[in-house]
């Protein structure tokens, strides 16, 4: 691996058979999938100069190319690519690392639900539909907790948004679904379960109107919280038996507030007032059992006890989505339905986004995507290199494209929630906040 001399270009400046080293911005968020590419045609150049007023090269790599045959050569892994690309005859030299082909299409929108990329317009538009969200939640929160008239139907359009983004991107919400903040945690909660019941929903080919009708009660299943005392709520110690009994009155309360607006379905009122029952009989406010509660709610249910125990909270810190999913798993029989648990297992997929995973290679990133046709080959965010030491910088790599080659990259294992100090809430609020 020879030392990187770097040049600085303006974009206006950049002809073909040069090798691109950094952006002068983060690579996330541009169409550009992976740090470090030669610059092969019109498209990439027209790409840069649309994204960027100036770029490093690597000059020596630079010199290398030769755009009138097979370039077989060893590349910088530091830089995102292959350690060796073969022959462009085979299988794998067709997935070589052109941009054109990874990156984003700017003429194309909407992109079928099992394509693993991770679209920066997409993500964009995520990031504003949830920071509205978050403002609704937080006055329609504030309006309860002073007992004043509840704004049921504001959440009407967020939801039909909500719906239409899981749609376009599912990857692209179920990672802002990761943001988790313990002084935020109701707002924050409220958002999360909402996502994740649509992403359920969908999973299980619910129809957009059903999504809708889930959505809004996701979204507002925990108003009722704000009836009980944010001291009881915070707490950092196990509650009295009466604690408990008076927050086990939230869902109640919920119900009965939002049922006076007269605005939101039999449906999506149930998913508030049933959203704690369990199977046996042993939730509340009813004790309901089995077929007694609604499909809605007992979705609901599912994703609004992975959200809260793979959070932060005052008594306890958040686990690992696989460590949430293997405990909750040991909890199906009195808890959940054995055949809708397995099918939300199935919708996270083997690695959830959000999971720290450790590669082949020694390093170590964040789960960015499910990947629906090859389920173990998610896009990852890597953030330390084999010695374990930070990049510098955030470095995508997609798994998939190195399945073909000889020494493919795998993930090994799952480490747990907070791994080498990796900071997942932080990362994802950095994301959500660029």
């Amino acid at each position: 691996m020879h030392e990187i001399e770097r040049k600085r270009v303006a974009v206006a400046d950049l002809e073909a058979g040069m090798y691109v080293t950094e952006l002068d911005r983060p690579w996330f968020g541009t169409p550009f999938l992976f740090q470090g590419f030669l610059i092969t045609s019109p498209t990439e150049l027209e790409q840069l100069r649309h994204c960027c007023e100036y770029v490093y090269i690597d000059p020596q790599q630079s010199k290398a190319w030769a755009p009138d045959k097979p370039k077989q050569v060893k590349h910088n892994y530091e830089l995102g690519w292959l350690d060796y690309v073969p022959d462009q005859n085979t299988v794998a030299g067709r997935h070589r690392f052109s941009t054109q082909r990874l990156n984003v299409e700017p003429e194309k929108r909407y992109y079928p639900p099992q394509d693993i990329k991770i679209l920066a317009t997409d993500i964009e538009a995520a990031k504003r539909l949830h920071r509205r969200t978050h403002e609704y939640v937080n006055v329609m929160l504030e309006d309860a907790r002073l007992g004043r008239s509840l704004d049921a139907g504001g959440a009407r359009a967020l939801i039909s948004e909500m719906v239409d983004a899981v749609i376009a991107d599912e990857n692209a919400m179920l990672w802002l679904a990761q943001l988790k903040r313990r002084d935020e945690y109701t707002t924050l909660h409220s958002i999360n379960v909402c996502i994740l019941a649509l992403l359920f929903g969908r999973h299980l080919n619910f129809s957009a109107e059903q999504l809708r009708e889930i959505g809004h009660g996701a979204l507002l299943h925990d108003v009722g919280k704000m009836r009980v005392p944010v001291e009881l709520l915070n707490k950092p110690s196990e509650l009295t038996d009466d604690e408990l009994q008076l927050l086990k009155k939230h869902s109640t309360y919920g119900y009965e507030m939002l049922k006076d607006t007269g605005i939101m379905s039999s449906g999506a009122l149930d998913i508030v007032y049933s959203h704690h029952e369990r199977i046996d009989g042993s939730g509340y406010p009813r004790g309901l059992r089995g077929d007694q509660i609604g499909d809605y709610a007992m979705l609901v249910s599912i994703v609004d006890v992975y959200d809260a125990i793979t959070s932060d909270r005052v008594y306890h810190l958040g686990m690992s989505p696989h460590e949430a999913l293997n405990l909750m798993y040991e909890w199906e029989a009195k808890n959940f339905p054995h055949e809708l648990l397995e099918e939300f297992i199935k919708c996270l997929g083997i690695y959830p986004i959000g999971s720290i995973v450790e590669l082949n290679t020694g390093e170590v990133g964040v789960v960015m995507t499910v990947n629906r046709m090859h389920h173990l080959r998610p896009i990852v965010m890597l953030q330390l290199n084999p010695a374990k030491e930070p990049y510098p910088i955030q470095k995508l790599i997609n798994l998939e494209l190195y399945s073909a080659v000889r020494n493919p990259v795998n993930i090994v294992r799952i480490l747990q929630s907070n791994a080498y100090g990796i900071d997942l809430n932080r990362l994802v609020f950095s994301q959500a906040s660029a």
